[in-house]
């Protein structure tokens, strides 16, 4: 199951925060959100996927059932809620969905978006399965996030807030700052990662004035971990705030080292393992999409020393790919350019690899995946990274993964 049946997603232009709609449908369905296991709420901009994976993985190791909410998914829709350790099967799925949708429609009828309603959803079916601990990912804001309807929380974590969905959110540092602030809650303990000086003005401005206590991110951890790129280390770090700075359960610094050292999130860097890849070629995937993603991916390709750097890329219409390939430019040989299959927000490739030219980056166009491993030398040892978008690194999986071959 890619999308489900109900809500139909709307224009991403449509979209119209607020939190009324959100409440009135939660309130037709008894108020599922009054009755969910002790919550971390996570808001930011990069990183809020992986602290959450090095979150899940630390409290697993003390033995607690944990559910997760996380968007958007990579494959499957059903990704985006996990019931104590398992994604939520097509069967259970259907069910809540079909109580929302009733719920929903009745007279009169709440004109619910696909996020608000998939998030109601959610929160239904948290409320049927137990679990000892729900950990909350915000979708792109946080004020008027469908998934900001908690009275209270264990604690709100913040990562590192940088520019993305402007449109929505403002276009400076400090407006987006504000949106995200919106989930610190009166008396929960907040937890903060590296910001900016604009943006950690703003968290603890919010924090005194509702009476958060601000935590932040520990010095950096020595513990090995099993996701690849040094902003890894932060999100770690961050995440082991969060875990001093809730009170509720005990965790042991053995459990933290286990935990962080088998964390795993995909599309961060993931390496990839494929039957017919040269022995001397790594293949990397990674769905950053934003100028604070490219930085991280230029530094991680700047680390791989005496290797071609091949790049397959792609990007929606709405992301600074300008920006994002300005970036990366200098450590890129050469850039093949693909539009992303089946989804009408790409960039074509024609225009991507426009951009990369007037860049000065060296650039190809291919029609699929096939085309584009294809269009590689295998002549040197090098380095293939996938990325730009979720999307793309979703497709890939979908279509590779399976088969583990490139061609």
């Amino acid at each position: 199951m890619k999308l489900p049946f109900w809500p139909s997603p709307q224009g991403y232009r449509d979209i119209k925060f607020g939190l009324s709609r959100v409440y009135e449908l939660l309130e037709r369905l008894d108020n599922p959100h009054l009755k969910l296991p002790p919550t971390i709420h996570i808001a930011g901009t990069n990183g809020k996927g992986s602290t959450l994976a090095f979150l899940r993985s630390i409290f697993n190791e003390s033995g607690l059932r944990i559910h997760t909410y996380t968007s958007p998914h990579l494959v499957n829709f059903n990704e985006r809620i996990n019931l104590a350790g398992a994604d939520i099967s097509d069967e259970f799925l259907n069910e809540i969905l079909r109580e929302c949708k009733e719920a929903a429609e009745k007279d009169p009828a709440i004109p619910i978006t696909f996020f608000e309603g998939t998030t109601v959803a959610a929160f239904l079916a948290f409320s049927r399965v137990e679990a000892d601990l729900l950990l909350l990912e915000t979708g792109m804001g946080g004020r008027l996030d469908a998934t900001n309807v908690l009275p209270e929380v264990l604690c709100s974590v913040i990562t590192p807030i940088s520019f993305d969905h402007e449109e929505f959110l403002g276009n400076s540092l400090e407006k987006i700052a504000r949106e995200k602030a919106g989930i610190i809650k009166k008396n929960s303990p907040l937890v903060v990662g590296k910001q900016s000086d604009e943006a950690l003005l703003v968290l603890k401005k919010t924090a005194q004035e509702v009476g958060a206590e601000i935590f932040y991110h520990l010095p950096l951890t020595t513990y090995p971990l099993s996701l690849l790129g040094s902003y890894q280390i932060e999100n770690a770090s961050l995440a082991i705030a969060a875990i001093k700075a809730q009170k509720k359960f005990l965790v042991s610094e053995e459990q933290i080292k286990k935990g962080l050292k088998n964390a795993f999130w995909p599309a961060r860097l993931q390496k990839i393992s494929l039957k017919n890849l040269p022995k001397n070629f790594e293949l990397y995937l990674d769905g950053s999409h934003n100028l604070q993603g490219a930085t991280t991916v230029r530094e991680f390709l700047k680390a791989q020393e005496n290797k071609k750097i091949f790049v397959i890329f792609s990007m929606l219409k709405d992301k600074n790919c300008e920006g994002f390939l300005q970036e990366i430019s200098g450590e890129v040989d050469e850039l093949i350019t693909l539009t992303i299959p089946d989804e009408p927000k790409s960039r074509s490739a024609s225009e991507i690899s426009e951009i990369a030219k007037e860049i000065g980056i060296k650039s190809q166009i291919a029609e699929d995946f096939s085309d584009a491993f294809k269009k590689i030398k295998y002549d040197e040892p090098a380095i293939i990274i996938i990325c730009g978008s979720l999307y793309l690194a979703g497709k890939f999986l979908e279509n590779y993964l399976t088969r583990g071959e490139i061609l």
